[in-house]
């Protein structure tokens, strides 16, 4: 069986601690997504190249959305939206790159993946401070996505905690993506440990 990735996603309120926390816990996650929705593609190339300049290898960064900065960073990966490029453009025009996809539903998962897509970022499962007031989908249709997607990878996200791991990857789920639990942390690199520790654990949260 596969580990179980672990994704590290940019941004939140303190964009510059989050890209810090980034840093720190590179060498315990297994990608970094760098997401900041109101930057320019200048600002994302600086920031991209402040993470590989400081010893964050390139087959570890993902970009959110702009294509055209993973291309001019090396980057290893895009991670797209709706309003994005189509995971088959990206597939036909880059096929190095790896594509995310960010899904809602299970029918969303399974048109990423006929267009190409390498994984989708399914979420939000559990409650999160960066969707207040939306109810979240839970483990019922994350594990109805898996069932839909077959052997291609549905990454979890959205309030996870590590407790919560063990009950994920019961669904099946090929990993989890975090972005407070670690870029939040006043220590980002245990932060990141204690999220991977945790798929080797039988516990749930009730």
């Amino acid at each position: 069986m596969t580990s179980p990735k672990l994704h590290m996603i940019t941004g939140g309120r303190n964009f510059g601690a989050s890209l810090h926390a980034a840093a720190q816990a590179a060498p315990w996650v297994d990608y970094i997504h760098l997401r900041n929705k109101a930057a320019s593609a200048r600002e994302m190339e600086s920031w991209a190249l402040h993470l590989l300049q400081g010893g964050v290898s390139p087959g570890k960064l993902v970009i959110n959305d702009r294509v055209d900065v993973a291309l001019a960073v090396g980057a290893c990966g895009v991670q797209l939206a709706w309003h994005s490029l189509r995971p088959s453009t990206v597939k036909t025009r880059w096929p190095h790159l790896l594509v995310g996809v960010s899904v809602h539903t299970p029918q969303e998962a399974a048109e990423a993946f006929a267009e190409g897509a390498d994984y989708v970022l399914f979420g939000h499962v559990y409650d999160s401070a960066s969707k207040p007031g939306v109810p979240p989908r839970g483990l019922r249709l994350l594990e109805e996505t898996v069932r839909l997607s077959g052997n291609h990878p549905v990454i979890a996200l959205g309030g996870i905690q590590p407790a919560h791991i063990p009950g994920l990857l019961r669904t099946g789920a090929a990993g989890y993506a975090v972005l407070s639990g670690i870029g939040a942390a006043a220590d980002p690199a245990q932060a990141a440990r204690d999220y991977r520790d945790a798929a080797l654990k039988g516990g749930d949260l009730p």
